[in-house]
C-alpha cells in the first residue's frame, strides 16, 4: 500500500480493451498506485507463478499486487476468429485470475463467485425468486410450439448461453433449420418488451443507473445508441432491493443488470445481469463516476 493506505491495483486483460484503458486512465488521474498486464496478438509479456516460493513474476520482476481488475480478452478473438487467440486469451485469464483467487488478501470484484460459472437460466430463475419481475419466458427448441406462439403474440429469442443479439422470433423461424420438429438448440423465448431500457451498475453496494435510447431491438446491435444517466430516485426502490437480493444470492459485489419495460404496464422487467460488463460508454456519460467508484472500492484498505 502507498502512504495513504491505498492498495496497488493490477489491471489485466486485452491490450485492445477500451475498458481497461479507461480504468488505467482513472487510476493515473487520481494518482492511485497501479500496474498493468496487457496481452494481445503482438503483446506477450512473461509470467511465472512459482508455487514452491509462492512468487509471481511478470517480465522477470517479482510482483505482489494487493488488488486486481481483470477482464477476459474478447477483442483478440474478434479480430482473429482462429482458435489460437481464444486459447491464448483463456490461458492468460486462467493464470492471472487463478493466482488472485488463491490469495484471499488480494482484493477483486466477485471473489466469492469467481469459481462458479454463471448460468443465465439459473440467474433468471433466482431473480424471480427474490422478487424481481421478469418477462414471460420459455426455454425451448420445439418448432411447432414456437410457430404457434409467434402467431399469437410478439416474441423475441436469444441464445441461452449468450453470444448473439436478441432477435424477433418470426425472423429466426424464417431461416432456422429444423429436424423432426426440433430446432438445433434451445433458446430463451420471451415476450417482446418495449422502451424504456435501463442498465443499473452495482459497484460495492453503490448503484449507478442509465437509460439506453436506441432504435433497435437490441441496443448492442447499433452504434446509434444514447446513454443517459438517471438519478437513483428515478427508479423504484423495489428494483434496487431486488437487485441487492439477487447479487447476494449470486455472491456478487460488481455487475450490471439490464431491464426493459412491460408493453402493457410500463413497469420494468429484469432481463439479465453481467458479472464482467463493458462500462466505458456509461463511464463517459456519467463523467467518470463508474471508474472512480471502481478504483475507490479496489484501492481502499
Amino acid at each position: 500500500m502507498d502512504r495513504r493506505g491505498r492498495r496497488t491495483i493490477l489491471i489485466a486483460g486485452g491490450d485492445a480493451d477500451p475498458d481497461l484503458a479507461t480504468l488505467a486512465g482513472t487510476l493515473k488521474d487520481n494518482d492511485i498506485p497501479h500496474e498493468t498486464l496487457f496481452v494481445g496478438p503482438h503483446t506477450h509479456p512473461r509470467i511465472t507463478w512459482d508455487f514452491e516460493r509462492d512468487a509471481l513474476q511478470i517480465d522477470g520482476e517479482e510482483r505482489r499486487p494487493e488488488a486486481l481488475f481483470i477482464r477476459y480478452d474478447v477483442f483478440s478473438s474478434m479480430a482473429d476468429p482462429r482458435q489460437a487467440p481464444a486459447f491464448r486469451s483463456l490461458a492468460w485469464f486462467t493464470a492471472v485470475s487463478g493466482w488472485a483467487i488463491a490469495h484471499p488478501e488480494v482484493k477483486m470484484f466477485n471473489r466469492e463467485s469467481a469459481l462458479h460459472v454463471t448460468n443465465k437460466l439459473h440467474v433468471l430463475h433466482v431473480a424471480r425468486e427474490v422478487g424481481l419481475d421478469i418477462p414471460r419466458t420459455l426455454v425451448t427448441n420445439d418448432h411447432a410450439l414456437l410457430v404457434e406462439k409467434s402467431e399469437r403474440e410478439a416474441l423475441i429469442a436469444k441464445p441461452v448461453n449468450g453470444g448473439d443479439y436478441t432477435r424477433a422470433l418470426p425472423d429466426i423461424l424464417k431461416t432456422a433449420p429444423q429436424r423432426d420438429g426440433s430446432l438445433p438448440a434451445p433458446s430463451f423465448v420471451q415476450e417482446r418488451l418495449v422502451p424504456r431500457e435501463v442498465r443499473v451498475y452495482s459497484i460495492g453496494g453503490r448503484y449507478f443507473a442509465f437509460q439506453l435510447v436506441a432504435d433497435a431491438l437490441d441496443y448492442r446491435s447499433t452504434s446509434d445508441c444514447k446513454v443517459l444517466p438517471l438519478d437513483e430516485e428515478s427508479l423504484p426502490a423495489s428494483l434496487y432491493e431486488g437487485l441487492a437480493r439477487l447479487m447476494e444470492r449470486l455472491r456478487m459485489d460488481y455487475g450490471a443488470a439490464d431491464f426493459k419495460a412491460d408493453p402493457e404496464t410500463g413497469e420494468l422487467r429484469f432481463l439479465e445481469i453481467n458479472n464482467g460488463p463493458m462500462f466505458t460508454a456509461f463511464d463517459r456519460a456519467s463523467g467518470g463516476r463508474l471508474s472512480r467508484a471502481m478504483v475507490e472500492h479496489l484501492s481502499a484498505s
